[in-house]
């Protein structure tokens, strides 16, 4: 499995792009973890979903307030390619409340195996971690404004 992820922050929050191939068709689970650290096979490093809130349950289709790294699912077509986005509204690049960079200097990409079903406890029943990037901060460059530039990635199982 080989994958691309870049970070963009928008009025909305961070937009996440996610170009990978190599994974099993279908629907995966796609989160934002709270450690930036995948260490493989199973990539339990990452820790749990980011939440900036105690009261946070998993899901996005959650009648009350859900961790700020649920996503809906990754689609990966027949040819186990998939093309991604989604804005992760409460979120930013910057410094500050929601920031991918406070406490543990970053945080980590996660795809499951399978589909998340959007409420289950604690991450909707999608599978196994099969894919892993790390999201930390790279050097600034001079050409840049966006601190993500540098996001890592590429971890396998």
């Amino acid at each position: 499995m080989v994958g691309e992820t870049t970070l963009s922050e928008d009025a909305n929050g961070v937009n996440v792009k996610v170009e990978l191939v190599g994974l099993s068709p279908g629907f995966h689970g796609i989160h934002i973890h709270e450690n930036p650290t995948c260490e493989g096979p199973t990539f339990e490093s990452a820790g749990g979903h980011w939440s900036n809130s105690e009261e946070a349950v998993h899901g996005l289709m959650q009648p009350e307030d859900h961790h700020i790294g649920d996503m809906p699912n990754m689609e990966v077509e027949a040819s186990g390619e998939a093309s991604y986005e989604y804005v992760v509204e409460k979120a930013t690049l910057q410094d500050g409340s929601g920031s991918l960079f406070n406490e543990n200097g970053g945080k980590a990409l996660i795809i499951h195996s399978g589909q998340d079903d959007g409420v289950s406890q604690p991450a909707g029943d999608s599978g196994d971690r099969v894919a892993c990037a790390e999201i930390t901060k790279g050097e600034k460059d001079e050409e840049t404004d966006n601190p993500a530039e540098g996001v890592e990635e590429d971890q396998e199982e």
